[in-house]
Order: structure tokens, then C-alpha cells, then sequence
């Protein structure tokens, strides 16, 4: 008579469903024991909006202290350079300083927020079920990516701390890109550089070994294949983001 053979556990047993506060803590305090239940209930609501809202409160925070003068900076030089006439200028400024403009900023980085969100749970998702061949569902992913977010959110109220008392956002690094010397008039350069540093920097790799931690319990992979594939995706997304904010420094 054969022995029968026990089962090897799937992905799907995940045991018992945590509470949302016991999540986020757990998420900040023990990430290993974060993703049990998340595979049979849904709970991605609640850290989307935690991290949507603190990214848009933050901004809007210091938006008239430390995004605005960026923001005339560029129209500045679209009015040196002839691109713009002086009165399209004054009221663009007029408008973009009053409570309307502050309003479609801060709606325009809220929904920004969710975007990235789910961008990041397709990258999660790619890596996990087409590059490792693992089963992953895009839900399983958008958990990962929306609960390992929670701990940017540190350093997003950071940074808004920094743009305050610098009077400017883009030279609130609160990673390895405050190494960097600061020049009075930000090249695209030195913008790239700093995100890209910024992104390597201690807080960063915290979240993204949280990210690689959810990313292996959901899917059943091993965590250091995981790690190889979520650290390649990041770093890609990270190149890309580091040339976007590049491009919004204009050209010297």
C-alpha cells in the first residue's frame, strides 16, 4: 500500500485574515506575517487611500511655498524666450496662485497617486507571474504594491518637512541624494542624479524589501528570486522616473 503524499501548500493557503490595524502594523513592524489573508479578502481600499492622501495633503501643503516658485520658474523662461506673452503670464500665475489652481493640483496629484499604484501592481504582477512563471493574480499584486506603499509615506511627510523649511521641493532630498552639492539653478543633471540617489537611499531599499517580501508570500516564489526580479523592475522604474523629473527642470 502506497503512502500517500501530503500536499504541497499552494499560494492560496494564506490562514487567517488580519484586521486593517493589525496589518499596518504588521506591515511596519513585522512584514513577513502582512499578507496572510489578503489572497480570499480584498483590503487594498484602505492602504490606497492612506498613501493617495498623504502624498496630496502633503503637496498641498506646501504647494504655495515650495511648488509654486518652481512652477513660475518655468513660465519665467517660456516669457524670455518669447514662448509666452507677458499678459498670458500674469494670468497664469494669478490663477495657479489662488484656491483654483491649488484645487486642480492637489486633485491632479491624488489621482497620480492611484496611477502609480497601479502601475506599480502591473510591474508586480509581470515579475511575478510572467518572468517567474508563478501564479499572481493582478489583485494579489495591487495588495502588494498599495501595502508596501505605506511605508513611503514617511518619507513623503519628510519630504514635505524639507520643501518647507528650503522653500523648495526639489532640493528636499531625504536620501544618498543630499550628497549632491546644490547649485543655485537646478540643471536636468543634477535633477535626475538626485531622484536617483534619492531612490537607492535607506528608506527606499526599506520599501522595496517590503515590496519583495509581499511579493514572494503572494505568489509562493522564493524571496530571493523575488528580490532579483522586483529589485530589476525597480530600478528600471526608477531610471524612468529619474528621466521624467529631469524633464520637467527647463533646458539651460
Amino acid at each position: 500500500m502506497e503512502t500517500p503524499v501530503p500536499a504541497t501548500p499552494t499560494p492560496t493557503d494564506s490562514g487567517p485574515t488580519l484586521s486593517i490595524l493589525q496589518r499596518f502594523a504588521a506591515i511596519f513592524g513585522r512584514p513577513t506575517a502582512a499578507w496572510s489573508g489578503l489572497r480570499e479578502r480584498a483590503q487594498v481600499w484602505f492602504p490606497m487611500l492612506v498613501v493617495a492622501i498623504a502624498n496630496t495633503a502633503t503637496i498641498g501643503a506646501v504647494y504655495r511655498r515650495a511648488f509654486l516658485p518652481m512652477i513660475t520658474a518655468q513660465w519665467d523662461s517660456k516669457v524670455e524666450s518669447g514662448a509666452m506673452s507677458p499678459e498670458s503670464y500674469d494670468h497664469v500665475v494669478s490663477f495657479m496662485s489662488g484656491p483654483a489652481g491649488l484645487a486642480i493640483f492637489t486633485v491632479q496629484q491624488f489621482i497620480m497617486s492611484i496611477l502609480l499604484l497601479l502601475g506599480l501592481a502591473a510591474a508586480v504582477w509581470f515579475g511575478m507571474s510572467f518572468v517567474l512563471g508563478h501564479k499572481m493574480k493582478y489583485r494579489w499584486a495591487l495588495e502588494v504594491a498599495a501595502w508596501s506603499s505605506l511605508i513611503s509615506v514617511p518619507t513623503v511627510l519628510l519630504t514635505g518637512i524639507l520643501a518647507w523649511v528650503k522653500e523648495d521641493w526639489q532640493s528636499a532630498h531625504v536620501g544618498f541624494g543630499i550628497l549632491l552639492p546644490q547649485p543655485d539653478t537646478p540643471s536636468r543633471l543634477s535633477t535626475a542624479l538626485g531622484v536617483f540617489l534619492d531612490g537607492i537611499g535607506p528608506l527606499a531599499i526599506w520599501f522595496v524589501a517590503v515590496l519583495v517580501i509581499g511579493a514572494s508570500a503572494m505568489s509562493g516564489a522564493p524571496r530571493k528570486n523575488a528580490a532579483w526580479v522586483i529589485g530589476g523592475l525597480y530600478l528600471v522604474l526608477l531610471l524612468f522616473g529619474s528621466a521624467m523629473a529631469s524633464l520637467q527642470v527647463p533646458a539651460s
